[in-house]
């Protein structure tokens, strides 16, 4: 399972990458599921939770728009928001 964090802006999604980088998570800019929807287009994939929340808590994202957890058991996808 991973997390995807989503924005309304693509330099939010950008920003949010580089800072959860900056602090040693392991993050990568990836493009949003059209079953999402809405937003810039970009999410920041992400396999630690706590770790996105606790930058996402510490900076000043006024384009975060959700946090979805990414499951593929045999080749369905679900996909559910935090």
């Amino acid at each position: 399972m991973y997390y995807l964090f989503t924005f309304k802006s693509r330099s939010g999604a950008m920003k949010f990458g580089e800072n959860v980088k900056r602090e040693g998570y392991v993050a990568s800019i990836v493009s949003t599921p059209q079953s999402i929807g809405g937003g810039c287009g970009l999410s920041v994939k992400m396999f630690d939770l706590a770790g996105g929340k606790r930058t996402l808590y510490m900076g000043k994202y006024s384009g975060f728009t959700g946090i979805y957890a990414v499951s593929d058991r045999g080749g369905i996808v679900n996909i559910v928001k935090k």
